[in-house]
């Protein structure tokens, strides 16, 4: 198996699966735990009514997305990754039910979170370079049927993924017990239940295609091009802005002071959306350096039907692992970018752990006179 593996793969990569899958399910409830946290508070304050922007509408889709993907999957994890018990049959046909609904849940809303990302991009991209039109294009309304659509038309992306999988019966005797229950004592001759690729290899083949070049690979060269093109712009604005101090150094006449005071004017607008832009920079990043590869690994897996099985399915664990990170850390993004972000989420915490402390005893002691004399 080791050998069939490497010929279509690189070396050691069955060595490499083994012994990360041992520590795949703990490293990826602890994300998941965390991202899920961080993501509440994302929502928290993104939609905040001072925080409420085109911009910030998106981030609060994306963060909502992320968040139904790593609460699902924790159970997940959970069932394929970690011994809960010496008991615990791990085959039974409604476990198979949940791992196919969890291939489908989490590439459908993983797949909602690139368009959005997408769209963020597009948002961001007519604010730095058709200002004028920024508020018709990217309106309230407009925002909210970017946002809808991508939740409405990614499960219909990913439907073909539901014909890509069946639950298949197998009888399990003393010779295959341990392929289906490794290191549980469970009982022989009883059937599990197993997700298996189909068996139409032309269907899986183009099923591949699909993943790999409208679910992976096209949104990330559309990522690609519009990161470029605002980093064109950045550099652009950033040129302009070192020409505006250099004016101002050899100091202007009369005539030119009130444009000079203008442009200033503009240059501080202008440095505001360009630190807002290049944190957008950074989320988009984190999707292309985990969306490319997966893309790639698709395409080969379309291109040689046997690539997928013997090399995908070895960096599978893996590339979820980086996809859950890549979904956990915006928060970060956020807090370190966006001075509006950390003052808003400042505040939120201070009121929560205001409101957590108990409150201060109120009453008031009467002062009394002690009786010394008889009575």
């Amino acid at each position: 198996m080791s050998n069939a593996t490497d010929a279509f793969c690189v070396p050691g990569a069955t060595e490499f699966y083994k012994a990360y899958s041992r520590l795949h399910g703990y490293i990826a409830i602890v994300i998941c735990v965390i991202g899920s946290a961080t993501n509440s508070i994302n929502i928290t304050v993104l939609s905040r009514r001072e925080m409420i922007s085109s911009t910030n509408s998106i981030l609060t889709g994306l963060a909502v997305a992320d968040l139904l993907v790593m609460l699902e999957y924790i159970p997940y994890a959970l069932h394929m990754n970690i011994k809960i018990g010496p008991e615990v049959n791990k085959n039974t046909y409604a476990w198979a039910v949940f791992v196919y609904f969890h291939s489908i849940f989490s590439q459908t809303f993983h797949t909602i979170s690139i368009w959005l990302a997408v769209t963020l991009a597009v948002w961001r991209y007519i604010a730095i370079a058709f200002p004028q039109k920024n508020r018709t294009w990217c309106s309230k309304q407009n925002t909210t049927i970017a946002i809808v659509s991508a939740y409405v038309l990614c499960p219909f992306l990913c439907l073909p993924i539901y014909f890509a999988m069946n639950i298949v019966p197998n009888e399990v005797t003393p010779h295959n017990n341990s392929e289906f229950a490794e290191d549980l004592s469970l009982p022989h001759n009883r059937t599990v239940y197993v997700l298996e690729m189909s068996k139409n290899k032309e269907l899986v083949t183009a099923i591949m295609w699909i993943y790999s070049v409208i679910l992976k690979l096209v949104p990330s060269l559309a990522l690609s091009v519009l990161s470029t093109c605002l980093i064109s712009k950045l550099t652009t604005t950033e040129r302009r802005r070192q020409k505006l101090l250099k004016r101002s150094i050899v100091g202007p006449n009369d005539t030119e002071k009130q444009c000079l005071a203008e442009d200033s004017s503009a240059a501080r607008r202008s440095s505001r959306t360009d630190r807002t832009t290049r944190m957008l920079l950074a989320v988009l990043g984190l999707f292309l350096s985990t969306e490319v590869p997966q893309g790639l690994l698709g395409l080969a897996s379309a291109l040689a039907p046997d690539f997928f099985k013997s090399c995908y399915s070895m960096f599978g664990d893996l590339m979820d692992v980086l996809a859950l990170f890549t979904s956990s850390v915006n928060f970060v993004l956020y807090c370190s970018m966006s001075r509006q972000f950390r003052c808003t989420f400042a505040r939120l915490a201070r009121r929560v752990l205001y409101t957590a402390e108990p409150p201060k005893s109120s009453v008031k002691h009467e002062p009394t006179t002690q009786v010394t004399g008889p009575l």
